[in-house]
């Protein structure tokens, strides 16, 4: 067996690393928790260096794992062990507390349950002794393995000889049902998360909204006010024990912060507190995953992704297998592979390829677009604000809505029939949501060029929204990182039909640049408003055509029925007689055929 010691042991001396490595030469007896002489070691050391140690040791009394640093720290090499949910792992965990205090913390209790652990040992040693050891190991209820415990001591650490671990832990087993006893028709509850954030109490309500989207159901918020984020753990340290108690007393599996955490301090947050930790970009990105269902909308979702992760592969090591699912791990998250960072970069590069090649397609979509003069308007806004709802009731499509955020991640275009039998192309686009990451839109470039390449830009607002006048910031800021900030605009104030704060609205709508019209996509209500301001801001020039089409150019006919205004249509022996208004773009197109003066010759 290697003798290698985990952890952080720079600094050690080398005799105190001698007898560190040494405890994987000893053998326990398999129904003590730990001998006399590991114990004796275990206290030295950790006097000596002023560190946690922790060692796990494996139902035939072999020491599998020692490390410096607290169960949190150490676990991770024992992650690999874990037989499932409704198994024990068949390993037991014994740490030190210099501090002489025994008493299981949070962080302990957590880490017992999360890997499943026989038991969870903490041993309090001051100036080279040992005062006092507590163990705790899980108490099933009703046949399942939940976050209940029983505990053991405080206790002189010889009265452990008195303690049959090997008894306790067929007793604990015997009251587990198998898993086949566990019924398949049960969903997997959502998982219990925290949202945390320096910033203002007002952010928390999108930030739970997301969560309830990702499949999270909130059972706490933590709010600290500071000027600066801290470099280590984002929150004050402080804040960090009272975030691991609240998490272990509610049973939380997930800590949410509301802003992107550094590597560092994602991975001393998770340490600390001993369950996973997602900053807001990683709850986005796994939202953008459940949601894209279209093989560009899984590239693009995958590049973000890969992009995001890139970065943050440095100090993460075991973090990154994360097998287990769950919020953050959707998509190629959960693959191994992510851990190879030349894998990564050659992904990254396959995928840009891939979605060249879609934006090669897009551009020959709208070359040919150009080409029949046909007007694209683009649907805008920030992310619930009613635009596939808007989009299903002017062009009849059955895009999916929902009271979500990101209900809807990939386009659907639709063509609008305006009034003087014109028509125009309606995209519906991903929604915005403040503080975008700029990795996202590149990520979505393939997708956002269609707000690009759009003759006019409809932003949706939620008129309802307490925040709309924030979430207008947040949409015009991401429209100008595009750089079409100067493109028409209309101003779309969505769900009237909801209770308004009119001083507010009227004070949004006179500082808007744009023109502006106040709709209910829901119910109809100034549709017909929307779509006359639409057919005003794309109306092309017109030509007047006035003559005889011969029958063979049936087709001009149809050319001025789709692209114009047709007022007079007569057949005849000879041809047929039309006036018509048609847009500038096809005039030349029609005149060249027509016969001004007198019908086509038999």
């Amino acid at each position: 067996m290697l003798k290698t010691i985990y952890g952080n042991t720079q600094g050690l001396k080398k005799a105190d690393l001698d007898l560190l490595q040494s405890i994987y030469d000893l053998v326990v007896d398999k129904n003590t928790i730990i001998s006399l002489d590991i114990a004796q070691i275990m206290a030295a050391v950790s006097s000596s260096c002023q560190r946690e140690l922790a060692i796990f040791i494996d139902r035939q009394g072999r020491v599998v794992s020692v490390g410096i640093g607290d169960a949190a720290t150490v676990k991770l090499q024992a992650r690999s062990r874990r037989r499932g949910t409704y198994r024990l792992a068949s390993l037991r965990c014994i740490h030190t507390h210099p501090s002489g205090n025994g008493e299981l913390s949070m962080v302990d209790y957590a880490a017992l349950y999360d890997l499943r652990l026989d038991v969870m040992a903490a041993m309090g040693v001051l100036n080279g002794k040992i005062k006092e050891i507590c163990f705790a190991c899980l108490e099933p209820q009703e046949g399942q393995l939940i976050k209940n415990f029983q505990d053991f001591g405080p206790m002189p650490v010889a009265q452990l000889t008195g303690i049959n671990i090997t008894m306790l832990i067929q007793s604990i087993e015997g009251r587990i049902n198998p898993p086949s006893a566990v019924p398949t028709t049960v969903n997997r509850e959502a998982e219990k998360a925290i949202l945390v954030t320096i910033a203002s109490e007002d952010t928390f309500d999108e930030l739970a909204q997301l969560a309830d989207t990702a499949g999270a159901t909130t059972v706490a918020r933590v709010v600290q006010r500071r000027n600066q984020p801290d470099s280590a753990f984002f929150i004050g340290r402080g804040k960090v024990e009272e975030l691991a108690q609240l998490r272990q007393r509610l049973g939380a599996e997930l800590i949410i912060f509301d802003s992107e955490l550094t590597p560092t301090q994602a991975r001393n947050l998770e340490n600390a507190i001993g369950c996973r930790v997602v900053d807001r970009t990683t709850l986005i990105l796994d939202i953008f995953a459940q949601r894209a269902h279209t093989k560009e909308g899984q590239l693009q979702v995958e590049l973000a992704q890969l992009r995001y992760a890139l970065p943050r592969l440095t100090g993460l090591g075991t973090a990154l297998s994360r097998l287990g699912g769950g919020i953050g791990t959707h998509g190629p998250g959960e693959t191994k592979l992510e851990t190879d960072r030349r894998h990564i970069r050659r992904r990254i590069d396959e995928l840009t390829n891939a979605l060249e090649q879609v934006r090669r397609h897009r551009r020959q979509q709208r070359q040919s677009r150009r080409e029949s003069a046909i007007s694209v308007v683009a649907l805008v806004g920030y992310t619930n604000a009613g635009k596939s709802t808007l989009l299903n009731t002017l062009t009849q499509a059955q895009a999916y809505t929902a009271n979500q955020l990101f209900a809807t991640l990939d386009p659907t275009t639709r063509r609008l029939q305006l009034t003087s039998n014109r028509e125009v192309l309606l995209t519906d686009t991903v929604g915005f949501i403040r503080n975008l990451p700029h990795h996202l839109i590149k990520a979505f470039s393939a997708t956002l060029e269609e707000v690009i390449e759009a003759d006019i830009l409809l932003h949706v607002v939620d008129a309802s929204h307490a925040e709309l006048t924030k979430q207008i910031t947040a949409v015009e800021s991401v429209i100008k990182e595009l750089g079409v900030q100067d493109k028409p605009t209309i101003m779309v104030f969505n769900k009237v039909e909801q209770p308004l704060n009119h001083q507010l609205l009227e004070q949004v709508k006179l500082s808007c640049p744009y023109q502006s019209v106040e709709i209910s996509a829901l119910n109809g209500m100034g549709i017909e408003q929307l779509k006359e301001l639409i057919s005003q801001n794309t109306l092309h020039e017109r030509h007047l055509v006035k003559g005889w089409l011969p029958y063979d150019r049936t087709d001009l006919l149809a050319l001025l029925h789709r692209h114009g205004e047709v007022y007079r249509e007569e057949y005849s022996p000879e041809g047929i007689l039309v006036e018509a208004e048609i847009d500038a773009s096809h005039w030349e197109n029609v005149a060249t055929h027509i016969n001004q003066n007198n019908p086509p010759s038999k």
